[in-house]
């Protein structure tokens, strides 16, 4: 499979690897050019393969920085791959997501559970990456490429290890999915992505923090760059904060979560120019659910979960 290689900025291109055969996730990396390259959301290990079978096009042997928004499979599933095969480049993590990707069993347990059993047949597997490899986020702090830096900003929510990344030189954010889903089928408008475990509260505090940031343009890991920042950060907000009302109302009423579900696809749909929505919204539905329901249950002692 080729892969598409656009411009978004200046020294900055979106590098679309197509789609993943589970969730038919589009799996867009970036390229930053600098003179300390720097590679965001390599996905999975497919999809770092296929990036690096274009290497001599895009001179990725070349990469100082390697930095998933996330360790969920399809953000940096691929990392451990590339270590092997880029041996000069650091990676950089979350706090919470460093120890699960130079140690990746619960990961991978998590991952079977939500992509099957096999996903390794048609993603590929899942990596360590040597820990003297990784360098650990702090919340604010910059890393000097060269002409630009990038701001690395904690960004929970859609998952507690996400970060956003800001480029000083273009303004540009890379979100991951802190700000939402688009696809080519709901009208280019960002749904919530809340898999479990899912935090909306958190995830609403994000979205007011990164619109805080100003950015110039988001470059979302599964569709590309948009220009249009204020509309898509207010939609995404109005979208998660509708689906928090719907299950709050619809818990108090005693409804259960097949019930629950349909109503907020049912409202989703309306943003829709398709009949049927993609098939990861459908599934963030359940983290919403399980969030709040788990506020009217007594507390019990689990396991943190890494997805």
């Amino acid at each position: 499979m080729t892969i598409e290689i656009r411009q978004v900025a200046e020294e900055t291109y979106a590098i679309d690897c197509g789609s993943d055969p589970i969730f038919g996730l589009r799996q867009v990396a970036y390229l930053l050019v600098d003179e300390m390259p720097a590679l965001i959301d390599p996905g999975y290990t497919s999809s770092a393969a296929r990036l690096l079978n274009n290497s001599a096009q895009l001179d990725l042997q070349r990469l100082s920085y390697i930095i998933p928004t996330h360790i969920h499979l399809d953000h940096g599933g691929g990392s451990g791959y590339l270590a092997q095969q880029i041996p000069e480049s650091t990676f950089v993590f979350h706090p919470r997501g460093a120890g699960h990707a130079t140690e990746p069993s619960r990961l991978i347990k998590s991952f079977r559970r939500v992509f099957g059993e096999q996903f390794e047949d048609s993603l590929g597997p899942v990596l360590p990456v040597p820990p003297d490899r990784i360098h650990v986020a702090s919340d604010g702090e910059t890393i000097r490429l060269g002409r630009r830096q990038l701001a690395l900003h904690f960004a929970p929510g859609h998952a507690p290890h996400h970060l956003a990344i800001q480029d000083s030189l273009t303004g540009a954010l890379f979100c991951g999915d802190a700000l939402g889903y688009i696809s080519d089928d709901t009208a280019d408008i960002p749904f919530p992505t809340g898999l479990p475990p899912f935090d909306p509260v958190a995830y609403q505090r994000t979205i007011d923090k990164l619109a805080s940031l100003s950015p110039k343009v988001l470059c979302y890991a599964h569709h590309g760059a948009r220009n249009e920042v204020q509309r898509l950060i207010r939609q995404v907000k109005d979208l998660s904060t509708a689906f928090s009302d719907i299950v709050q109302k619809a818990l108090d009423a005693g409804e259960d979560d097949k019930r629950i579900s349909e109503r907020i696809l049912q409202y989703a749909k309306a943003y829709s120019s398709q009949k049927q929505l993609p098939i990861i919204i459908e599934a963030s539905v359940s983290g919403y659910i399980a969030y709040f329901r788990s506020k009217k249950q007594p507390p019990q002692s689990t396991n943190e979960s890494v997805t």
